[in-house]
């Protein structure tokens, strides 16, 4: 097999390759513990990126609820864990399936709102939530929950328990893998394809036999499912939540690497959370005990830069010029030869 050739067939494929090797390899070269929080978090954020963009950035509804359903997700690892004893992984599926079908029966009377008023209903969703939950005793109530502390000895996989953050970025990075590849599969299907015309143009989507309504169901399962899983992930390495969790903020550190990044991309979440993450922890550890929410300030206008000056994020933005570069390109080969033809 020519390799060469194989290179320009798939530079994407052994570009995701090296990214995932590299990656793979940080917590070998950074073993400072915050350091390696950092690299939790990344993944963890991205993951949380790559669900939202399902909805948010395929079928183009807005929702400023993800960490609402998240914190779901998380409550529901935190009862299989604490009072169940059962495995994590097993919570995952269940909070897939619970969140992604309450959820995509709970915002399917609100498909109907257009843009912020969508958005808002969001932010109302995460609010009811929080106040459920912050008088629930069962769940702790105000006060959270917490999971065993694991002690040595007690290190599991199957548990998703480990005294190192080392294991955790493992666990993490593989769920990354697999939304990634899920989400890509879905950005080049039929599914896809209809969310993408229904983000488009709805009355066209209607026009070509595409129901709106049905597949924003769908996307809402997959999406708010999917973000539930990683909340279940986050509860384990945390080993405490609270109703803090369903805060907007914390939905906020969701949309920002997919806008960021490129929200019509799948890698620009990945990207986007590679930049953000960091950037918010500097700017916690330098500016949190003077300013107090600092970060949150200089999200926001990032967010606004970029909506302003470069709205289809840092890889639409490499696309659009490649694009450009690639038309350039074949006007310059069709003029060749007529230019020729004169001589």
């Amino acid at each position: 097999m020519d390799i060469r050739a194989f290179v320009k067939k798939k530079p994407g494929l052994l570009i995701g390759l090296g990214v995932l090797i590299v990656a793979a390899l940080l917590p070998q070269f950074f073993n400072k513990t915050y350091i390696q929080s950092i690299l939790v978090m990344t993944v963890y954020i991205a993951g949380c990126s790559l669900a939202w963009s399902v909805l948010g950035g395929m079928v183009g509804q807005i929702s400023l609820g993800h960490g609402a359903f998240a914190a779901i997700g998380a409550y529901i690892g935190t009862i299989f864990v604490a009072d169940l004893n059962l495995s994590p992984w097993l919570a995952m599926i269940v909070a897939f399936f619970v969140v992604g079908t309450l959820m995509a029966l709970l915002m399917t009377p609100c498909f109907g709102l257009k843009g912020t008023y969508f958005s808002l209903m969001t932010i109302a969703f995460g609010e009811a939530f929080r106040n459920i939950f912050t008088n629930w005793e069962y769940v702790g109530a105000g006060q959270g929950k917490m999971l065993p502390i694991v002690r040595s000895g007690e290190e599991s996989l199957w548990m998703l328990a480990f005294r190192s953050k080392t294991g955790y970025f493992y666990v993490g990075l593989f769920l990354v893998v697999v939304f990634y590849l899920v989400v890509k599969y879905i950005d080049r299907s039929k599914l896809g394809y209809a969310l993408k015309t229904i983000r488009e143009d709805e009355g066209t989507a209607e026009a070509i036999g595409i129901k709106p309504i049905k597949f924003r169901i769908l996307a809402t399962f997959i999406s708010t499912g999917m973000v539930a899983v990683m909340g279940v992930f986050y509860a384990t390495y945390v080993r405490y939540i609270s109703p803090e969790l369903m805060l907007q903020s914390k939905s906020l550190e969701f949309v920002l690497p997919a806008v960021i990044g490129g929200i019509s991309t799948v890698e620009g979440c990945v990207l986007g959370a590679a930049i953000i993450v960091p950037l918010s922890q500097f700017l916690n550890s330098q500016l949190g005990s003077q300013l107090p929410g600092s970060n949150l300030v200089i999200y926001s206008l990032i967010l606004i830069v970029v909506v302003l000056f470069r709205p289809s994020g840092i890889l639409g933005w490499w696309q659009e010029r490649q694009q450009k570069r690639k038309i350039a390109s074949e006007r310059v080969n069709l003029n060749e030869p007529a230019l020729a033809g004169k001589e």
